[in-house]
C-alpha cells in the first residue's frame, strides 16, 4: 500500500479509484534477503532512499537476478516493512508456487492520511 500511495500520488490527475489488494502466498526456492547495511555496503545512501532514484537499486537487483535468485526481501523506501521482488524468469511459478489468499477494495487516499509516516 505505502508503494501505490507513494506513485499513485504522483500521476496527473491523481487516481480516485480504490485498489484491489491481494494477500499471497508465495514460494520462492533461491531468494537473497538484503538488510539496510547490506545496501549501504552496496553504495546506497540511506539518507535519500527514499527519493525516486532507482539506478543503483536496480543494478543490484539486476546482479541478483543474474546470479539465478528467484526472489529478493529489502527494506522498503517506503514504510518500515519489507519488499518482495520475484524474478520471473528465474522462477519456476505453477499452482502450488503463487495462491491468492484474500483480496479487499481499499481506499488507497484514505490509507495513505490514517499512515502517513
Amino acid at each position: 500500500m505505502a508503494e501505490i500511495c507513494f506513485h499513485w500520488s504522483q500521476f496527473t490527475p491523481i487516481p480516485t479509484k480504490p485498489v484491489a489488494l491481494h494477500e499471497l502466498r508465495v514460494t520462492a526456492r533461491k531468494t537473497l534477503r538484503l538488510m539496510r547495511a547490506d545496501l549501504e555496503n552496496f553504495g546506497i545512501d540511506w539518507r535519500n532512499y527514499s527519493e525516486v532514484n532507482y539506478a543503483r537499486t536496480q543494478e543490484i537487483g539486476a546482479a541478483v537476478e543474474f546470479l539465478g535468485c528467484d526472489g529478493l526481501v529489502a527494506p522498503s523506501a517506503r514504510w518500515d516493512c519489507n519488499n518482495v521482488v520475484l524474478f520471473m524468469d528465474n522462477h519456476q511459478v505453477d499452482e502450488n508456487d503463487l495462491e491468492v489468499i484474500s483480496t479487499q477494495e481499499v481506499d488507497w487516499r484514505a490509507w495513505a492520511k490514517e499512515n502517513q509516516k
